[in-house]
């Protein structure tokens, strides 16, 4: 292989390690977080350790501690979410309350 090859493989390497983890951690990452979150909560809410109508209130008390992280980003909605967002699914209302500022 030639050198010219070699520095050409390893910039192609760099950059696309670099892309892949731009994505992964704009859209992946933001859905494994949301999604593992979503799940936990319907698991306490159906085993009677948190009542559906706590839910919003958690998402609040968790957005004071996550404020500024990768993961309290995930939540964020914006108004027009916020107002479509359904008041009977735990996830939505979770999020309303990691929304509120």
């Amino acid at each position: 292989m030639s050198l010219k090859k070699f520095v050409s493989t390893c910039i192609g390497i760099v950059v696309g390690g670099i892309a892949g983890w731009l994505i992964n951690s704009a859209t992946v990452g933001k859905y494994n977080v949301i999604n593992a979150t979503c799940s936990v909560i319907n698991a306490a809410v159906d085993n009677k350790l948190l009542a559906q109508d706590q839910v919003r209130s958690l998402g609040q008390a968790s957005q004071k501690h996550l404020l500024n992280t990768a993961a309290g980003d995930a939540f964020q909605l914006d108004e027009q979410q916020i107002q479509a967002a359904s008041t009977h699914s735990n996830c939505s209302q979770f999020m309303v309350g990691m929304s509120s500022h």
